[in-house]
């Protein structure tokens, strides 16, 4: 006994889609997939953003370890072995050959030596390692440098230390790189044109207010054209008021900062003309009036 019959020219219970209902199947995909992507992005840069909030909470936590074994004294904030501004007990070093190496006397691996490998080198012989011990709490997930360039373009390294906690803004030392700063430098630190000597901090108790003050910044070196992250984060370019080194943009409108008391925030960029120097490079056209610039000098200074 037949369970099932189809009648002559009954139509099968299913049809193929006509061209006009793909269409529209694929107009409703695409107009998901529009409104799906960005969140999906959103979601990722909150992510990463977790990341490097894990990153620099840990780098504050060996930074402040390191001074308190140290009677005080913070680590050198800038990767400068030698020149005019050289900073001694360095926290990272430039790519070396080996990570047993010390730049001041044997030669760090030159640009077309550059790999992962001598990147990671230079973390491994900085002052602040055996406090970590892990490469990849240098590098922000969010930075994408190792794949978007070739080397010697490919940095690694995703933060920098502000050049005043005993880093590189300065003029001159007394002497050798083991010696006292003997000049400091002179910069216009406010939209209404006052000049200050900028102090640089060589102990944790020199610095005011650390809750409040910026030691570690996201910086994207390969972006502005280097192939290592040399020196620090400077601001206050000569005589005027205005941004030297630049946030770097990997988790668009915010950046990670690491602070002096060890904790670590995100901070979301307000004006446009951060964000189109971040993203783009172009100049802002009106730094006086730029809050996030007002924002990231007051944390610049120790004191």
């Amino acid at each position: 006994m037949k369970l099932f019959s189809i009648r002559k020219n009954q139509k099968p219970l299913f049809q193929g889609f006509t061209l006009i209902e793909l269409l529209v199947v694929i107009a409703i995909i695409a107009l998901l997939l529009s409104i799906l992507i960005p969140s999906l992005r959103a979601a990722k840069e909150i992510a990463s953003g977790s990341v490097c909030l894990t990153n620099l909470k840990n780098l504050g936590t060996a930074w402040l370890t390191y001074a308190n074994e140290y009677k005080g004294l913070l680590v050198g904030g800038s990767n400068y072995y030698n020149g005019s501004r050289p900073t001694p007990y360095r926290w990272v070093e430039v790519p070396l050959r080996k990570d047993t190496d010390n730049p001041e006397t044997t030669a760090p691996a030159p640009e077309s030596e550059y790999s992962l490998t001598t990147r990671k080198n230079g973390i491994r012989a900085g002052r602040l390692f055996p406090y970590v011990d892990d490469e990849d709490v240098y590098h922000c997930p969010g930075d994408k440098n190792i794949a978007k360039y070739a080397e010697p373009r490919a940095t690694f390294r995703s933060y920098a230390i502000t050049g005043l906690m005993n880093g590189e803004d300065f003029i001159s030392r007394s002497g050798g790189i083991y010696t006292a700063i003997a000049q400091y430098r002179t910069a216009v630190v406010s939209p209404s044109g006052l000049t200050k000597q900028l102090f640089v901090a060589v102990k944790l108790d020199q610095i005011h207010n650390p809750a409040y003050k910026h030691v570690f910044v996201e910086e994207d070196a390969a972006a502005r054209g280097q192939t290592v992250n040399l020196g620090g984060f400077v601001l206050l370019n000569g005589s005027t008021y205005t941004w030297w080194d630049v946030p770097a943009y990997f988790h668009n409108k915010t950046s990670t900062i690491g602070f002096a008391d060890g904790h670590a925030e995100r901070h979301r960029w307000e004006d446009p003309d951060t964000i189109n120097l971040a993203q783009n490079g172009v100049a802002d056209p009106r730094p006086a009036e730029n809050e996030d610039l007002h924002y990231m000098v007051r944390g610049y200074l120790p004191r």
